[in-house]
């Protein structure tokens, strides 16, 4: 056997094994065997379902600090492996509404994601469209529709058996078995097969009230209740059939005399599969997009020719479009309010009644309707006099910007690695594009929102200082000890400030589109070989000189707010600062273990003193009262001034706060107070200073004449600094020459 018809045979093998693994195709007989197994699961409508989705996948274990819910199913991505970065808002919005279409038992409103350009609103939906992609091929999320079968055998339709006529195709009868389903006939065998286009649970095709006693009875086994307790699903009771698939369903009962069972035999369950880029059960209308459903009657079809003669009386049409794919599934209107207000006005009673009027008929659907749209395009539709009465049948969901630069940094990790694989990127570089983003997009706070007593400090929290506070990493470069501990207790009131208004923070700023430009633009770079913070800092001044072309650009000043060029300088201040500490601390002077172990000497000192315990001394080998001298050398090198003894316990409330955001991780002393590490390695740097600036000279003269200069012992040095800032922190030695050479000019003098 060659190696291709191998492959051929297991792969056959293995999809058939797929195939029947799944129960793809059913007889009714079998689909109600599953469904007496689990009616619950078999019955669900299109809210619950989705409910359902969020709960098999839980809650996610990303931590969020902002008081909301964040779900897997955003972290699981879109099919195009893209996971939704933050937005805990609008997930928690999201699974809340859809809590609700739940308890009502329908979807009663459309879903509207609002929000500035980029702020993952469709990708929101997308990946809501992957989970029940993912969610369909598991067992419990299995959903089944039904095609009308009808065999080239004609003896197989015979009305008794032996006797009488085919359902209006003339033959004999043989010895057939009635009782046998024709859903598992061979294509060959197939005259005519006839698809449900709004994929109907085929519990409709179950009469009532036969359906509600059956399943009244099959729910009480599953739930171990009485039947009287069993509560069914409204939706459920109500006539669930196109009116195509009603008229089959009687002309059929017609022809059998009644006969149910003979109608069913030609019925096939089909188990679906959601799925975005095929169109079943998601589907998108784009807004050029003019027509969602359409209906068309069939005349000269091949496959209604070969359908039985008492099936001909009745007048086919094929409906298609949007509306009809989505059906059992979720309808996005993608930038909605960019189409004319007449091309969705049906939208009133579709979405409230969960119906749809063709020419022909009217339909029922079971569709959980988004919808996205601008800002730009929300303002202006809430100024028509129509806008009321959409306004009680839409549910408003912001999706702003992000405002953590760690967040926004993981947006473009996909971007940064395939900018790696030909140029070489400086650490620090998109962590600081990304910071700069996420300043443009910050509101200034107003004191008078606040206490009296916060208002003074309040009005100093500068763009810079708020993301700090926003991303919990320390703020005593500003602010002092005690202060620190204030604006920390203010972090869920300064963070909800602007959060119910209408100009909400995070609806302006650079857009996620915009960074990624800017991005590639300074990747493209040719005077710079690398790509590295000052290749963007160019990009930037560049960018923010043509204030026409970005609407954030436009913004008027508040304060230290809304200036965009500002903040580079705080860009090229926090990467002089980060890579002093990167080179410093790779010149070996001291080892970083040092510094380590005294911060947290002084931190488990300072947690004894605050307790009233003691301190175990390896030393004397015996427990010990917390030393003043320890703690108070520390407080001099930190600049801590006032009274020590509520900055010590504000250092308790840090550590408790750290727990609260990250419960599953151990307190990692060096992060919880990241800035008293760095002033601790700046105190003891400082007194190298003559041997820190003669280190800086040599490795700029490397491997050029000058370097003859320096003793051999200055020029090692110099090399072990290179490869430390390589191995240690993963500076390519262009960066960090290009960086060193920004420290020694930009640096202000002491």
């Amino acid at each position: 056997m060659t190696e291709s018809a191998e492959f051929l045979q297991n792969l056959n093998q293995e999809t058939r094994s797929l195939f029947q693994e799944r129960q793809i195709i059913l007889s009714f007989g079998d689909f109600l065997n599953r469904l007496a197994e689990k009616p619950s699961k078999l019955m669900r409508n299109s809210s619950q379902y989705l409910f359902d989705i969020f709960n098999h996948y839980g809650v996610s274990d990303i931590p969020s600090d902002n008081g909301y819910t964040r779900w897997k199913v955003f972290d699981m991505g879109t099919e195009r492996n893209v996971s939704i970065i933050g937005s805990e808002s609008v997930q928690d919005e999201i699974y809340k509404v859809v809590s609700t279409f739940t308890r009502q038992g329908h979807s009663t409103k459309l879903i509207v994601l609002h929000g500035p350009n980029g702020s993952a609103k469709s990708s929101a939906i997308d990946s809501i469209a992957h989970a029940m992609k993912t969610y369909s091929e598991t067992d419990d999320g299995a959903v089944y529709r039904f095609n009308w079968i009808f065999p080239t055998d004609k003896s197989l339709t015979s009305q008794s058996m032996g006797t009488g006529a085919p359902i209006g195709f003339g033959g004999e009868g043989g010895d057939v078995d009635h009782h046998s389903s024709f859903a598992y006939l061979d294509e060959a065998k197939i005259a005519s097969k006839i698809h449900s286009e709004f994929k109907e649970n085929p519990i409709f095709l179950i009469p009532m009230p036969q359906r509600e006693s059956y399943l009244r009875r099959w729910m009480a086994e599953e739930q171990g209740v009485s039947p009287e307790e069993v509560e069914i699903p409204a939706h459920i009771l109500l006539p669930g059939l196109s009116k195509r698939n009603q008229l089959i369903m009687e002309n059929l009962l017609s022809a059998y005399d009644g006969d149910l069972s003979k109608v069913l035999r030609h019925v096939q369950i089909e188990r679906f599969f959601y799925s975005k880029q095929y169109r079943v059960g998601v589907g998108t209308v784009e807004p050029q997009m003019s027509i969602d459903a359409l209906e068309k009657q069939l005349t000269m079809d091949r496959n209604m020719a070969n359908l039985p003669p008492i099936l001909h009386n009745i007048s086919f049409h094929e409906v298609s479009g949007p509306l009809i794919e989505a059906n059992r599934g979720i309808l996005e209107f993608s930038d909605m309010l960019k189409r004319p207000i007449e091309a969705f006005k049906y939208l009133l009673s579709t979405v409230e009644k969960s119906t749809l009027n063709l020419p022909s008929s009217t339909a029922n659907l079971d569709t959980l309707f988004f919808a996205t749209t601008n800002e730009k395009h929300l303002d202006a539709f809430k100024t028509i006099p129509d806008f009321a009465s959409f306004k009680s049948r839409i549910e408003l969901v912001t999706a702003p910007y992000l405002l953590k630069p760690s967040q926004e940094v993981q947006i473009y990790k996909d971007d940064i690695a395939a900018i790696k694989k030909t140029k070489a990127v400086c650490p620090n570089t998109l962590e600081l594009l990304c910071l700069w983003a996420v300043m443009t997009r910050l509101k200034q706070p107003n004191p008078e929102f606040y206490e009296s007593k916060y208002r003074s400090l309040i009005s100093r929290l500068d763009p810079r200082s708020k993301v700090r506070l926003y991303e919990k990493s320390g703020l005593t470069q500003v602010f002092k000890a005690q202060e620190e501990t204030m604006l920390l207790e203010l972090f869920r009131t300064i963070r909800e400030e602007f959060q119910d208004v209408v100009s909400y923070e995070g609806r302006f700023g650079a857009s996620p589109r915009e960074v990624r430009s800017i991005l590639f633009r300074a990747a493209q770079n040719k005077k710079h070989p690398t790509l590295t913070p000052m290749t963007i800092f160019e990009e930037l001044e560049r960018l923010v000189k043509d204030r026409t072309v970005y609407e954030f650009l436009q913004l008027e000043p508040r304060g230290k707010y809304h200036q965009p060029s500002e903040f580079i300088k705080y860009l090229k201040e926090d990467f002089i600062r980060a890579f002093e500490n990167d080179v410093t601390a790779s010149m070996t002077l001291v080892d970083e273990l040092e510094y380590q172990t005294l911060l947290e000497r002084y931190v488990t000192h300072v947690v004894a003193s605050v307790k009233g315990e003691k301190v175990y001394s390896p030393i004397t080998k015996s427990h010990e009262a917390p030393s003043e001298k320890i703690m108070k050398d520390i407080e001099k090198i930190i600049n801590i001034t006032g009274a020590v003894e509520r900055h010590r316990e504000s250092m308790l409330g840090k550590i408790a706060a750290y727990k609260i955001d990250n419960p599953k991780h151990d307190i990692v002393i060096s992060e919880v107070f990241k800035d008293y590490l760095n002033a601790i390695k700046g105190f003891y740097f400082k007194e190298r200073q003559g041997a820190v600036e003669s280190n800086f000279k040599a490795m700029l003269v490397l491997k050029t004449d000058d370097a003859k200069n320096f003793k051999k012992e200055e020029i090692e040095l110099a090399e072990i600094t290179f490869q430390n800032l390589e191995t240690r922190f993963n500076y390519d030695r262009i960066s960090a020459e290009a960086a060193l050479r920004f420290l020694l000019s930009n640096k202000p003098k002491s």
